[in-house]
């Protein structure tokens, strides 16, 4: 099979861009040609007026027609085409080209842009379903441009959804449901893991510093626990955590590569995942479960729908300190019921998010939609 994956990396190497190079290589891995067309933030929005062209056609970029056509001519028309991330450089453009050359489309969606229009300006549950550059007014302007060509979206011929909560979600922001398919993110088995009793004593935090990622309530709360809380990660809060950081029980790592954060994964013995926004599908709950190690996390959004409390993780109030802090002496003082829980985690990710049970899932939604046709 001849797949198109498109996808706009981040500017700061995260979850979905994860997510698109492990399902290349297990495609790749079965004999299928994957060609990656790939546009980067980083790389094609380094000046102004390049910032301002992505702006300007958001929704809709001829020039991308123009590219699509030369990856036609070079590699041919592919049997599938599967989109992750498309704003703001790949655009709606991507759906009316490929629906023109009688292609499937497969969207994932990773996130919740698509139906930040639904939300509006003002709506009180905003804060959980993301910013675009931490602001209500930027991601409320996005969203305006991004759904001028929303009428696209129609072209699609099935979306991915990481869970059942996500699916909801886009069900009632107004996909069809007969659209959404639900499955999840998965990662490659690993050599060895340490069995839970033998982990080292640490807490590690690995993801985004900044406020909807939970980082805030998460220090607040160790400044009245006894244990050395590990930082893996950047963000706009970082200066002001490491400022407040006066007894020193937070330790700093920076950006770290992933097999670098796999293995710190593999050596804690447990990782706090403190969300107060509406997550997909966090990869560092996958890493954790393949490793072993136990996940204590907040019971918001997608979250929930992964976590079984007390049997696969421990979850806790988002936002509340109080009770992240009564979960986290629970821990401490269980240590045989949460290596249970621990061994709980590892057994589902074998049965559920290993990649051979991924491939099967992510092979019939493609034989389906070209069967669909």
């Amino acid at each position: 099979m001849k797949i198109y994956q498109i996808h706009n990396k981040y500017r700061y190497f995260g979850g979905e861009d994860s997510v698109v190079d492990e399902e290349a290589k297990l495609l790749r891995s079965n004999n299928h040609e994957v060609i990656q067309l790939i546009k980067d933030n980083s790389k094609d929005l380094y000046q102004l007026k390049d910032k301002f062209l992505a702006l300007k056609n958001i929704s809709y970029s001829k020039e991308n027609i123009e590219i699509l056509d030369k990856e036609i001519l070079k590699y041919g028309i592919p049997d599938i085409v599967h989109l992750h991330n498309i704003f703001p450089l790949w655009t709606y453009s991507v759906f009316d080209f490929f629906k023109k050359k009688n292609v499937p489309i497969i969207m994932t969606l990773h996130n919740y842009r698509l139906i930040w229009e639904k939300l509006g300006l003002f709506n009180k549950d905003r804060d959980k379903y993301g910013y675009f550059q931490n602001s209500n007014i930027k991601s409320f302007i996005v969203s305006k441009l991004v759904n001028k060509r929303k009428d696209l979206l129609a072209n699609v011929t099935k979306f991915i959804t990481l869970t059942e909560f996500t699916k909801q979600e886009f069900s009632l922001k107004g996909i069809p449901e007969n659209k959404l398919i639900i499955k999840s993110n998965f990662l490659s088995l690993t050599k060895s893991s340490i069995i839970p009793s033998l982990k080292k004593k640490n807490v590690i935090y690995a993801s985004r510093i900044s406020k909807e990622k939970g980082i805030l309530t998460l220090v607040k709360a160790f400044e009245k626990i006894d244990i050395q809380l590990d930082v893996l990660g950047d963000g706009p809060l970082l200066k002001t955590i490491k400022k407040n950081n006066i007894n020193h029980k937070i330790k700093f790592h920076g950006i770290l590569s992933r097999d670098e954060t796999s293995n710190f994964i593999n050596r804690s013995k447990f990782i706090v995942i403190p969300s107060e926004c509406y997550e997909g599908f966090p990869m560092t709950i996958l890493e954790a479960f393949r490793e072993g190690t136990l996940v204590l996390a907040s019971n918001i959004g997608s979250i929930k729908s992964i976590i079984n409390d007390r049997y696969n993780g421990i979850l806790f109030e988002y936002g509340n300190k109080l009770d992240l802090i009564n979960k986290v002496k629970w821990i401490l003082n269980n240590p045989d019921q949460c290596d249970q829980i621990a061994i709980n985690a590892k057994n589902e990710f074998n049965d559920k998010y290993s990649s051979k049970v991924n491939y099967q899932q992510l092979i019939n939604i493609y034989e389906d939609a070209i069967s669909d046709l």
